[in-house]
């Protein structure tokens, strides 16, 4: 699915970078260095994702992303930043930062966080939410299927609930959900090579 880019940056050799990677990959970027443009364009529904950097000296981070929240409930904001302090993760989570990137940003982590949210949006505009079953939320879903961002990461019900933070029967009822919406694949396993029971895990589709 194609997915409409923003960023708003006080640096252009950032902005220079991530639109050249975005170009790369077949993704429309919009840019500002003003965060009241990029104001402009989740008003107007313009873009659908927007990418905030945490340091600028007009408006901060936080306050952007507070404020394109409130413009938006559908917007996904994601922050770059190379703050590695929990704190500051909790404050961005909580002014409505769906997710993280952090600088220097890599091509392929680039590329892994926005298909990730491009196939979240897909099914969101399909509708597929909607049956989503009684007591399941999009955001925490999108939660937990940002473990498995790594092809590679294959995952428990218990990894994955001491991952997100959430207890077991509500893991495995995510983790289900996204096995039934194609988002990712379940297959029967020994953790460790240990013999007994074998364990669900899960994992992304490649």
């Amino acid at each position: 699915m194609n997915i409409s880019l923003g960023i708003v940056d006080d640096d252009e050799n950032i902005i220079y970078t991530l639109k050249a990677m975005a170009a790369s990959l077949g993704w429309p970027m919009k840019a500002a260095t003003d965060p009241r443009e990029a104001f402009e364009w989740v008003r107007g529904g313009d873009i659908d994702l927007l990418l905030v950097d945490y340091h600028m000296p007009q408006m901060s981070g936080l306050e952007v992303i507070r404020t394109a929240r409130q413009l938006s409930q559908e917007i996904i904001l994601i922050a770059l930043t190379v703050e590695e302090n929990p704190a500051v993760a909790a404050n961005l989570r909580l002014a409505g930062a769906d997710d993280f990137v952090s600088k220097p940003v890599r091509l392929a982590d680039f590329s892994a966080r926005i298909s990730l949210h491009a196939e979240l949006l897909k099914y969101r505009l399909d509708g597929h939410w909607h049956d989503r079953g009684k007591g399941l939320s999009e955001s925490t879903a999108r939660r937990v299927l940002q473990l498995f961002t790594d092809r590679n990461i294959r995952l428990t019900t218990s990894e994955a609930a001491e991952a997100a933070r959430l207890s077991y029967p509500a893991t495995h009822r995510y983790l289900e959900h996204l096995v039934k919406k194609g988002q990712l694949h379940r297959m029967a396993g020994f953790e460790d090579g240990k013999s007994g029971r074998p364990k669900n895990i899960y994992f992304r589709i490649k």
